[in-house]
This record gives structure tokens, C-alpha cells and sequence, in this order.
């Protein structure tokens, strides 16, 4: 019990002192590093092997990544805690709906915030899908480009889902290796069924964890420091 505390404790002093722009440098020259070294021949490996790699099943969980379903989750969520304390009967748990409705806040933030950055560097940088390898053997960069076809890099689905779940760790850090797993899961999932190469999924990754972070400093725990 107490060592699973004192990993509690060690994660939350992660989230509020991780040097974010080391990390970032590092990052970026992993996605490289793999970006000339390793995809394209994964990504071919993967295609010619698909009946034995239970394509479907990570088709399912690819779609724990898809941001509306969350955003609809949490909108709901935020109306209840909004209209809860003016309900007579449910007064006296004005503070508990208070803390709720930061917490969905912060999980739209997280979502919302990160995905805008997602969807700006997708159409800045305006790589090719896996899909353009096979059928026109094309791989690399269309910059400036609105077609979604082209918009590979970064995962949307990776920066949603690491959003949500680093947000959920943070607020939740007991459940932080299960949420971590559901996140990395749907990352395999974009890879698995060829939607997008790695390097797109760890830099989705990396962003939807980065906004989560941020927002956790300078938003979501000050917010929780006011109510208290």
C-alpha cells in the first residue's frame, strides 16, 4: 500500500516539474530516428500480415480514440454539475458539483485545446497516410495541405485519447497505469490498422499529454485551490 503511494506521489511530482521542452527535443528526434530507420518497412510488414494480426479487434479499439463521443461524455457531464445545485434537493452538494464541473472543464480543455494544435500541424506539416504507400508507393510530405488524406502526422486519435487519459491520471493517479494502457492500446490500434506510422502516434501522444499537463499547471489545479 504504501509503495503504490509513494509511485503516486512520484507521478504527480513528474507532472508538475517535467522539463517539457528536453522532452520535446527528445521526441522529435525518436519520430525522426524511426521516420528514415523503421516505419515505412513496419508499415509494409504490417499490410502483408494482416490476417494474422487481429486487425479487427484493434479496429474496436481504435474507436476509444474518436474525440466526439468523449466531448459529448463530458459536455453532459459539465450540464449536470452546472444545473445540479439548482435543483433544491441536491443543494447540499453544491461543493462536490463545483469540483465536478472543473474537473469536466479540464477534460474538454484538454481535449478541445490539444486538438486544435493537432489539426494545425496536421495541415502545416501535410504528411501521406500509410494508404499512399501501397497504392501509389508515396511516402513523405505534402505541406500546406486540407486533404485528409494527406493529414497523417499527428494521430488525432493518439493526442485525444493521451489527453484524456493523462487528464484522468492526474485528477485520478491510482488508476494512472490502467488509463495509460487504454491510451497506448488505441496508439497500437492506429498503427496495427495502418491509419497512421508511428511517428505520428507518438507526437499525437506527446501533444495530447503536453496540453494536458499545462493545463493541469496552470488552470485546472488553481481552479481546485479557490474552491478549497
Amino acid at each position: 500500500m504504501l509503495n503504490n503511494e509513494s509511485k503516486v506521489e512520484r507521478f504527480l511530482q513528474i507532472i508538475r516539474h517535467q522539463p517539457l521542452g528536453l522532452t520535446l527535443f527528445f521526441v522529435i528526434v525518436v519520430i525522426i530516428f524511426i521516420g528514415f530507420f523503421f516505419e515505412r518497412n513496419l508499415a509494409l510488414l504490417i499490410d502483408q500480415h494482416q490476417t494474422y494480426l487481429f486487425i479487427d479487434t484493434f479496429r474496436i479499439i481504435t474507436v476509444i480514440g474518436d474525440a466526439t463521443w468523449w466531448l459529448v461524455i463530458f459536455v453532459t457531464g459539465l450540464s449536470v454539475s452546472l444545473l445540479g445545485p439548482k435543483i433544491p434537493i441536491l443543494e447540499k452538494y453544491e461543493r462536490e458539483f463545483k469540483r465536478y464541473k472543473s474537473i469536466f472543464l479540464y477534460l474538454i480543455l484538454s481535449c478541445i485545446v490539444s486538438g486544435v494544435l493537432h489539426h494545425a500541424i496536421k495541415v502545416i506539416v501535410g504528411r501521406y497516410r500509410p494508404r499512399y504507400l501501397f497504392t501509389e508507393d508515396l511516402y513523405g510530405f505534402s505541406p500546406l495541405n486540407f486533404d485528409i488524406a494527406m493529414n497523417s502526422f499527428p494521430s488525432g486519435h493518439s493526442q485525444t485519447i493521451f489527453s484524456i487519459c493523462v487528464a484522468l491520471s492526474i485528477i485520478y493517479p491510482r488508476h494512472l497505469i490502467l488509463l495509460l494502457m487504454l491510451a497506448i492500446m488505441v496508439g497500437v490500434s492506429r498503427i496495427m490498422i495502418l491509419a497512421h506510422f508511428p511517428s505520428d502516434v507518438i507526437f499525437g501522444a506527446y501533444l495530447g499529454t503536453v496540453t494536458a499537463i499545462l493545463l493541469n499547471r496552470y488552470y485546472f489545479r488553481v481552479l481546485l485551490s479557490k474552491q478549497k
